[in-house]
């Protein structure tokens, strides 16, 4: 996700500048349009300066391209690196979580147990049924 966002803002970068390279073009187009018409360059002079202009700014494009590539290549080299370095680190990291899980197992596995009291129930005494004389006794 992160190498896609600084991809696209490398993108956005690099079409600013076309866009920049463009509009200083016309900018210098429409400066030089002003001066023929005031009459202070001739017209066959300002369409030289401006061809002129037209041809650094396309020549420079492939330099511009070529930076671009560079940092996109850059950073995706740095990228694979990173996340290896990361992954490795990561590892290392587990190891040493397991180690002291182990290490804290043992001693809480040799500890005894504490036994718990158990609570005494009460113990109520049922009342005892009345006491039955031999003489008030249905006979059989």
């Amino acid at each position: 996700m992160a190498t896609n966002n600084f991809q696209d803002n490398l993108k956005k970068y690099f079409y600013s500048g076309v866009g920049l390279a463009a509009t200083t073009a016309e900018v210098v187009q429409k400066s030089v349009n002003e001066l023929v018409r005031k009459g202070k360059v001739s017209e066959t002079d300002g369409k030289k300066i401006i061809s002129e202009a037209v041809k650094k700014v396309e020549s420079q494009r492939p330099a511009l391209e070529a930076k671009y590539n560079e940092a996109v290549h850059k950073f995706v080299k740095l990228s694979s690196s990173e996340v290896g370095k990361l992954q490795k680190r990561i590892e290392q990291l587990e190891k040493q979580l397991t180690i002291k899980k182990q290490g804290t197992a043992a001693p809480k596995a040799a500890a005894k147990p504490v036994a718990k009291k158990k609570a005494k129930k009460k113990v109520v005494a049922k009342k005892a049924a009345p006491a039955v004389n031999a003489e008030q006794a249905p006979s059989v």
